[in-house]
């Protein structure tokens, strides 16, 4: 199995269009068509952030053997297709605003894989609101954020500021400063550069769905 055959196999576990992933990436639909085709090279910076947005290893795109591909061959067989599908039930929040600020508010239900699930058992979705986030997420997507991780620098945060505005930013902290910055394609959002005492975050981003993938389960 070769590198192009694991990125199909990773577009395929997350449930993203080649559009999605070249979005997350920083790329076009048509650069990812030409990866899963072999018929261009991938960057080292590219494959290093799927390894950051996914969470696999470097070893589950670039090994033949390895791979996610060879994952899935080996997983598929003899494997009912009711198991591939297991999944754990977690909480949908958007984010609303009112004269008060904006607040997290739970609004449907949603499964989130089991082998992801189980490596965060308290985390929950927040669905993207706006483009604040589009060169990494696709709009509407939902997030599903981890409120027991520590952030790191580089990591994406649902973030509460002043305790009144929850905003969905990449997270650097510095000795006194926090620096919340948007990646967006559409807006001119500005970065947000605030005491640590400003600022409390909600969970760390650990994984994500398409909003068009993901299966709802019922409204709250």
């Amino acid at each position: 199995m070769t590198l192009a055959d694991n990125i199909r196999e990773l577009r395929r576990r997350e449930g993203l269009t080649q559009a999605d992933l070249g979005r997350a990436l920083g790329v076009t639909k048509e650069s990812v068509c030409r990866w899963e085709r072999g018929r261009s090279s991938v960057r080292a910076c590219h494959i290093e952030r799927m390894v950051e947005l996914f969470h696999v290893r470097r070893d589950d795109l670039l090994s033949e053997d390895r791979g996610l591909a060879a994952q899935a061959t080996a997983a598929n067989v003899g494997v009912p297709a009711a198991r591939e599908r297991q999944a754990d039930e977690r909480p949908v929040f958007r984010v609303t605003r009112s004269a008060n600020g904006t607040s997290l508010q739970a609004r449907s239900r949603a499964y989130a894989p089991a082998d992801v699930a189980q490596h965060h058992p308290k985390s929950f979705f927040v669905q993207m609101d706006g483009q604040e986030m589009s060169k990494i997420y696709p709009e509407g997507c939902c997030l599903l954020v981890d409120p027991t991780a520590a952030p790191w620098n580089g990591c994406s945060v649902v973030a509460l500021v002043d305790g009144r505005n929850i905003v969905i930013r990449r997270y650097i902290c510095g000795n006194d400063t926090v620096i919340l910055s948007s990646h967006s394609f559409q807006t001119a959002s500005p970065d947000l550069m605030l005491n640590r005492r400003r600022v409390r975050v909600i969970g760390v981003v650990v994984w994500f769905q398409a909003s068009h993938s993901i299966k709802v389960q019922k409204a709250l």
